[in-house]
């Protein structure tokens, strides 16, 4: 029975350093300090579960896409406004010069945030999951999970319906 048991916390472990490494993007040294196992058992698990893979697909999502870009335009926005405040000092300075260079900096990062405004939105369009896509994969996910565990399978079919719904209201 303590066999069981200790197979038990093994998975537990590997579960909770697969969220720290993969969805929240932690250090694999990190996440084996934190759990208390070796970075080469860590080591060992990512590698074997493709995890560096899963990684960079999870950072390819089109709500990290979206995420990062909305990151940089409020990033780029700050500079704009701290640009616009030199401006104002040059021109109460009266250096004419430094009011000139400040403009293009500032018409510069106005241009890249036009740009990246449309990058945000033109990726929002053609990235939309419509619902039958969204239908197709759940199906998949769920199909696979009554060939791997029935019992699961069994557990999870009010909460397939809750999806169903739910994203039904959101992408209806």
């Amino acid at each position: 029975m303590a066999k069981k048991a200790n197979k038990k916390e093994y998975e537990k472990l590997r579960r909770s350093a697969y969220e720290y490494v993969v969805v929240q993007e932690l250090s694999q040294s990190e996440t084996a300090e934190m759990l208390g196992v070796s970075e080469q058992t860590l080591s060992d698990w990512a590698r074997a579960g493709g995890w560096r893979e899963l990684r960079k697909a999870r950072q390819s999502a089109v709500s990290t896409a979206n995420s990062n870009l909305r990151c940089i335009i409020s990033l780029l926005s700050e500079q704009r406004l701290a640009v616009e405040q030199e401006i104002h000092e040059a021109q109460h300075a009266g250096d004419k010069d430094k009011e000139l260079e400040l403009r293009k900096k500032a018409n510069s990062i106005t241009d890249d945030l036009s740009k990246l405004n449309k990058a945000l939105k033109d990726n929002d369009k053609s990235n939309g999951i419509t619902l039958g896509l969204y239908i197709d994969v759940m199906d998949d996910v769920f199909n696979n999970m009554r060939t791997y565990s029935p019992e699961l399978y069994e557990q999870t079919l009010e909460f397939q319906s809750y999806l169903v719904q739910k994203k039904t209201i959101e992408l209806g």
